[in-house]
């Protein structure tokens, strides 16, 4: 029942962009914290479960998770770049080493320190919402390291917690330190592969300590930073909702909404940009979404076409 629950959330971050708020919290904030326990669980059963018994683990387990983020995004961004050059929308201007920032991912994590922006007008990257595929492939990196050996995933745990609460109580950046920067949230991928071990009483301890962090940060007002609410938020609701949904039987369409988030994550600000460029100002929420699940089943389509021609070569 992942992909139902990805194309969710894949949804929440689309309307997230059109400045829709839900009591004035931000429903992508929320989401892109649920991804990231996602992301933890998957590693933890593609590690455990599905590579557990292959020789070079490692090695398939990194280009399983290269195949899942790249592919699919390269020609997003490229699809991007065209329409860039044929509109000149945002007046975009390309340097070679932005260009690299913007193909490679991870960088983008860190545009508040380097500039990867091509539209100069509004400043946006190639794919907005692709620094959060920064936080995860730089979590990618770690966990398999920390499911090795236990003395780290708990050390990592306890620093990554501690970092982030110091930046809930404003000492430093909420917005970079406790949700975008992997320093400050990696312990939220490591609940996600607690929950897939089914190890109960470390999630269920580790969980009331979330709940008692949680209840003094509002206690003594200390929830009015960056995203802070929405990080809470997605940690809370989050984890028994992928504790739940991980015991269930996957249903019909499963895989295929779950394709289909990833495509919807991607695309949904080429739509937003064309729809602007257009000069169509009066677009709904349906329409964006409906042209969105159209073009993302056409790019997933294209992808798999292109990706088996590689394959029989």
């Amino acid at each position: 029942m992942f992909g139902y629950l990805r194309f969710i959330l894949a949804i929440l971050v689309l309307i997230s962009h059109l400045n829709i708020r839900f009591f004035s919290l931000n429903p992508g904030v929320i989401a892109v914290t649920i991804f990231y326990l996602l992301a933890g669980f998957v590693v933890s059963h593609l590690y455990f479960d599905i590579f557990a018994n292959k020789k070079n683990k490692l090695l398939q387990f990194y280009t399983d998770r290269i195949i899942r983020i790249f592919p699919l995004y390269t020609i997003v961004a490229t699809i991007t770049i065209i329409f860039l050059l044929i509109t000149h929308y945002g007046n975009p201007h390309f340097t070679l080493i932005k260009l690299l920032y913007n193909y490679t991912i991870i960088p983008l994590n860190y545009y508040m320190y380097i500039d990867s922006t091509i539209l100069t007008n509004p400043k946006w990257q190639l794919i907005p919402p692709a620094w959060s595929l920064g936080t995860e492939l730089l979590a990618y990196l770690l966990l398999p390291l920390a499911l090795i050996s236990k003395r780290f995933f708990y050390i990592s745990f306890i620093a990554t917690l501690t970092i982030y609460i110091i930046a809930n109580l404003n000492i430093i950046n909420s917005d970079y330190f406790g949700y975008r920067f992997i320093i400050g949230v990696f312990f939220i991928f490591l609940f996600g592969s607690l929950i897939q071990q089914k190890k109960k009483i470390e999630t269920l301890t580790l969980y009331m300590l979330i709940l008692i962090i949680a209840f003094f940060l509002y206690k003594y007002n200390n929830l009015s930073g960056v995203y802070v609410k929405e990080t809470l938020i997605g940690i809370i609701v989050g984890i028994p909702i992928v504790a739940f949904i991980s015991k269930k039987p996957n249903l019909i369409f499963n895989k295929t909404l779950g394709q289909l988030s990833y495509a919807i994550f991607l695309t949904h600000f080429l739509i937003i940009w064309i729809l602007d460029y257009l000069t169509i100002k009066n677009y709904i929420i349906t329409i964006i979404i409906t042209i969105s699940i159209i073009t993302s089943i056409l790019l997933i389509y294209i992808e798999t076409v292109v990706f088996n021609k590689i394959k029989r070569k």
